[in-house]
């Protein structure tokens, strides 16, 4: 490849990386063969892509603007050659770097997430609609797991790392294709993407870090609500797996029908001569 690898991305010498990698998304999102299949544009993206691939690892740079070869093979061995091309970048340049950070690796998804928030419709009369009233629910919704607090595994046991990622949560697909070697990741099978295994699971949550119970709590209803109004009680929801922090609960006020004498009695006894 004869063209300067800056002239081919249209980027100063001197150009940062961030002013690298929005000119190569530009040109891809122009010339990449799923958007224009005519070969010699075909051609020009593998020339395009060759030059980010050189001008965005540090090492290649230098190499290149000292005067040598980044592959040290010949710039003539063609595109995805060395160490390879990853398709990650191609996906950064259409998705605006989603695909950048897949390539660095998202790692291990945490076992530990928020629970989600519930929901219960509670029945009070007009009276109590109106003045506020307090009521105790029986609700039920997942727990902490007491037996392992959390952690999933059975007592005296933890979990391990995953032998299959070692831990990254992700596993490698090469491909070989036109564009050179096309890498991507993937949650590891075997983990799930969590990184880790429990080999040995907590028997009273099978290894979910909660469990299901019955509790009771109580609820202030305030004054004024009236039917379709939910109260929110923060953090008394479901608990999240992996002992991860609760959702919210919310109450959802329905106000039972009243008789036309109910109305009365209820009106008359608003009056202050009558309390």
């Amino acid at each position: 490849m004869s063209q300067d690898l800056y002239e081919l991305l249209g980027v100063s010498r001197d150009a940062d990386d961030a002013t690298i990698k929005k000119a190569y998304r530009k040109l891809a999102r122009q010339l990449h063969p799923d958007v224009n299949p005519d070969p010699e544009t075909q051609e020009k993206f593998k020339e395009v892509s060759h030059a980010y691939e050189v001008l965005s690892d540090p090492d290649k740079r230098a190499h290149y603007d000292r005067g040598g070869d980044p592959f040290g093979g010949g710039m003539g061995g063609g595109f995805g050659q060395g160490a390879g091309f990853s398709f990650t970048d191609i996906m950064d340049a259409f998705f605006g770097g989603q695909g950048g950070q897949a390539q660095g690796g998202r790692g291990p998804r945490s076992r530990v997430r928020r629970g989600q928030d519930a929901l219960i419709r509670l029945e009070i009369e007009l009276a109590e609609a109106a003045f506020g009233v307090t009521h105790e629910l029986k609700v039920d919704t997942a727990v902490l797991c007491e037996t392992c607090k959390g952690e999933g595994a059975a007592a005296g046991s933890h979990p391990v790392t995953c032998v299959t990622c070692h831990g990254a949560g992700e596993v490698a697909q090469v491909q070989r294709s036109f564009l050179g070697e096309i890498r991507t990741l993937r949650p590891c099978p075997a983990c799930r993407g969590f990184g880790s295994t429990i080999p040995d699971p907590c028997r009273d949550c099978s290894g979910d870090g909660r469990v299901r119970s019955r509790r009771t709590i109580t609820v202030k209803i305030p004054a004024g609500v009236d039917t379709g109004t939910r109260v929110q009680l923060s953090g008394q929801g479901e608990v999240g797996p992996g002992g991860g922090p609760a959702g919210d609960l919310f109450v959802e006020i329905q106000v039972a029908p009243t008789t036309p004498s109910s109305v009365a009695a209820t009106t008359c006894c608003a009056r202050s001569a009558c309390r």
